[in-house]
């Protein structure tokens, strides 16, 4: 874990680090590498791979179409104007 990818992952992420930050996050992610690194040893010839660790798949329901009053619905809205209801703008 160098200083140079701590700085890499710090401008990614768009945070600002002092150096004792810096070091604490180098400290924490190179204890995570050197524990990976131990789950090399571990011998797992003949395991099957899990892609998930849910073995059962998720029952489907059976489409129905509801109905919806569209009045009762905007009711729920706080603001409206005639027959639509406004929302606050989305920028991004």
């Amino acid at each position: 874990m160098t200083e140079s990818l701590i700085r890499h992952l710090e401008e990614l992420s768009k945070v600002g680090l002092d150096e004792d930050e810096r070091e604490t996050l180098r400290k924490s992610l190179q204890k995570i590498l050197d524990y990976m690194k131990t789950l090399d040893e571990v011998d797992v010839s003949g395991i099957k791979p899990m892609y998930t660790p849910v073995e059962t798949t998720t029952p489907m329901r059976k489409d129905e179409v509801r109905e919806f009053p569209a009045e009762e619905i905007k009711e729920n809205f706080p603001e409206k104007e005639k027959d639509h209801v406004k929302v606050p703008p989305i920028i991004g």
